[in-house]
């Protein structure tokens, strides 16, 4: 380590993080990694806290398994047939397609369902066996009031029908439960295969579950599909009644229309088209025949049988006087006869026809009326065919209803008929590949299995609390924290004496037992103290951040050390609150630092030689009312002059630097400071306060109280660790003096190359 000189401790006077700051990080040290190595340590460091957790754990398994009721799985199998062939179950391989894919997964829930569940129970009468149903209504104690916090309670009040009712439905839906908890139905990888495993304490009550669970499907399912071809044909008949009933109501309000409306037909329009189509003809034979008795009227065109056969007779008449003129001559008797039938036949055929030319005129005359009247006829058809049309539209919605129920009516009669005609589908969609066998071997516990389970869990929980444990363990432990926290060296570490004092007093150790590790470690101490050792005297504050660390014995082992090879050395309690003044250097009626500072007493009355060592102690006295106050006294300096003067070792024994700032006050009349640190109880943020309110250059820390044998067993790779095999060192065989003669010489160097 390198010599510190007086100028260099007289400028170190700034702050402790520009101090912290200078000090280069330890070559060893790593940051941000987490190799095996570290693993490794981690687990040695936790491995009696792991090995407790895997005993724990194995022995909580060994008794579990104990205690375990055993458990028995007993496994049925079936094969879902493809919907449009059976298959036979050894040859039950064959392509699936996306529809059966879907019917498998529909069987697999179905076997899984509630409802066959409930239906399975009810069979078996699952109700009254105890491994299902509850020992009581409803259960008793945790598990009854877990139930009720689904299925509230029945009021006191409620009638008792009414409560065993519901105590009834309680212990039905907990043997449901516990049956659905009991089965797993699984497909066999994606084949069109199913499992269905029942567990229980009873291997033959496992087999009959898995078995009735299979029946129980296969039953359920023909007489589902009885009750639905009934309830199909119940509810066809049902609807094709109420058709019925339909169209008559449609066909009634139809009729009554008719007859309200004076409708024959829902066209009526189209019968006046027909109307008005004949009458146009009509009319049109009518125009025609008068125009041409018109015609006749008009030219006198007409005739009769009367005005023919005159006509006739006339010819004849003509003809034969013709005839007899030619032959007799105009004076023949005969032709003059015929003369006179001629000349009285004329007037007759002029009458004749006067009176046929009347008749002409009135047929003309009739015709003309009778081809108004046919007009007229034809306008007033088709203003009727016209209002008709109009009042038979509500008919034909009338009609259109009825056609309509009238074709629902055939339409549901038909389906009855073809229901009716085909009998209920009772070919199961499954078929039983194998049934379930009563099992030998229970399925669980299995102890090797469960042991092993067991064992490799309580391993990882050991290994997991112990990486909690250690990343939780924050407190120090080593030099290389103390390095990287704080940036202060670390002179020793100072091990804890247990059961080694033989009623003597901490630092009689020394003297005691001069090769020991804890006078090793204290003899380390002073010889870093000699490293910063500014001349042949030397002040030295020891305190710590908190109570309960150590300082006190450290101060004292010090002196004793120092004392051990030749040096006069003395121990000054300043902590006025609490002082640490041993039993064998507490003197009644003594003075000590609370005398001296008040004024009260002389710097030679003070000293107090330490039992079983020749350093010298300096106590508080008594407790002084403001210590405070008294530190700040201006006698102060003097007295540590006057130490300095007379002592080659100064130690001021300074109270804590959190609670109080009394170290402060003393550090800046001292040379070097020690911060003493409790090995597993101080912490890093402790330590870290502790160096910002000091504000002042701590020379090095002190770890005390360590635990070799623990800390050489965490592998933190330090000394301590290393050295933990070199037993042959710690503890002397034959006489120490070479031992205190060669620290001495050492020391002597120290002193002279200072």
């Amino acid at each position: 380590m390198d010599i510190v000189t007086a100028p260099q401790i007289a400028s170190d006077r700034f702050e402790w993080s520009t101090f912290a700051a200078t000090r280069a990080p330890h070559p060893g040290t790593k940051t941000g990694y987490f190799g095996l190595g570290d693993f490794v340590r981690i687990l040695r460091r936790r491995l009696g806290l792991i090995v407790f957790i895997t005993l724990i754990g194995m022995a909580v398994a060994v008794v579990a398994i104990v205690r375990t009721t055993p458990v028995y799985q007993a496994t049925a199998t079936v094969v879902v047939m493809p919907p449009d062939q059976r298959i036979v179950p050894e040859l039950s391989t064959t392509i699936i397609s996306p529809t059966y894919e879907t019917d498998i997964e529909t069987k697999v829930e179905m076997l899984r369902s509630r409802k066959l569940m409930i239906r399975a129970a009810g069979t078996m009468h699952l109700e009254n066996d105890p491994e299902f149903a509850s020992s009581s209504n409803g259960g008793s104690g945790l598990g009854r009031r877990f139930l009720w916090w689904f299925v509230p309670p029945p009021p006191a009040d409620s009638a008792p029908a009414e409560r065993a009712e519901q105590l009834a439905n309680v212990r039905n839906e907990t043997v449901v439960d516990r049956l659905i908890d009991a089965v797993d139905v699984t497909r066999v990888g994606r084949s069109s295969t199913i499992k269905i495993t029942a567990s229980s304490s009873d291997p033959q009550k496992a087999a009959l579950i898995a078995n009735r669970i299979v029946q129980t499907y296969l039953k359920g399912q023909i007489k589902d599909s009885r009750e639905e071809r009934e309830s199909a044909i119940e509810d066809l008949s049902q609807r094709v009644s109420d058709a019925r009933n339909a169209v008559q109501q449609a066909d009634a309000a139809a009729a009554m229309y008719r007859k309200s409306h004076g409708l024959l037909t829902s066209s009526p329009e189209k019968v006046a088209a027909a109307q008005v189509m004949q009458r146009d003809a009509l009319l049109a034979q009518a125009r025609s025949d008068a125009a041409v008795n018109t015609r006749r009227a008009m030219g006198g065109a007409g005739t009769s049988v009367l005005s023919a056969a005159l006509h006739q007779q006339e010819a004849a008449l003509t003809a034969r006087l013709t005839e007899l003129s030619s032959f007799y001559g105009p004076g023949y008797p005969e032709v003059t006869k015929l003369r006179a039938q001629l000349a009285s036949l004329q007037p007759r055929i002029a009458e004749e026809r006067s009176r046929i030319r009347a008749e002409l005129a009135t047929e003309a005359a009739a015709t003309q009326a009778r081809q108004s009247v046919v007009s007229a006829g034809i306008g007033q058809v088709l203003a009727q065919g016209l209002d008709a049309g109009t009042n038979a539209v509500p008919l034909l919605a009338l009609e259109r209803t009825a056609l309509g129920a009238n074709t629902a009516y055939m339409a549901l009669l038909n389906t009855l008929n073809t229901r009716i005609g085909t009998p209920a589908n009772e070919d199961p969609d499954i078929s039983i590949v194998s049934r379930a066998s009563v099992p030998t071997l229970p399925s669980e516990p299995i102890p090797q299995r469960a042991l092993a389970v067991a064992l490799l869990a309580s391993l990882a929980l050991g290994v997991l609390i112990g990486f909690v444990v250690e990343t939780l363990d924050t407190t120090i432990r080593t030099a290389d924290q103390v390095r990287r926290l704080l940036g202060i060296p670390t002179f020793a570490m100072v091990p804890e004496l247990k059961g080694e004092l033989d009623g003597g007093p901490m630092h009689a150790t020394i003297t005691r037992r001069p090769r020991s590790r804890f006078t090793e470690a204290v003899r380390n101490v002073l010889i870093e103290l000699e490293a910063v050792k500014v001349g042949r005297k030397q002040v030295v504050l020891v305190t710590s951040p908190l109570d309960g660390e150590g300082k006190n014995t450290i101060a004292t082992s010090l002196a004793a050390a120092a004392s051990a090879i030749g040096r006069r050395a003395v121990v000054v309690d300043f902590d006025l609150r609490h002082p640490a003044a041993e039993p064998d250097a507490a003197i009644p009626g003594h003075g000590g630092v609370v005398a001296y500072l008040s004024g009260s007493a002389r710097m030679d009355d003070l000293p107090v030689v330490a039992a079983e060592s020749r350093f010298e102690m300096i106590d508080v006295g008594s407790v002084p009312v403001d210590p405070g106050a008294l530190i700040a006294s201006p006698r102060l300096p003097l007295m540590i002059d006057q130490l300095r003067a007379k002592y080659d070792l100064v130690i001021l024994n300074a109270p804590p630097i959190l609670p109080v700032r009394d170290a402060k006050t003393l550090a800046e009349l001292s040379d070097a400071t020690i911060l003493v640190l409790r090995w597993g109880r101080s912490r890093p943020e402790a330590a870290r306060v502790a160096m910002e309110v000091f504000e002042r250059p701590i020379a090095g820390a002190v770890i005390n109280r360590v635990n070799y044998a623990r800390h050489a067993g965490r592998r933190y790779g330090d000394a301590i660790h290393l050295m933990s095999k070199a037993t042959h060192y710690d503890e002397p065989r034959q006489s120490e003096h070479g031992g205190l003669r060669a620290i001495r010489q050492r020391m002597t160097r120290m002193l002279h190359l200072a």
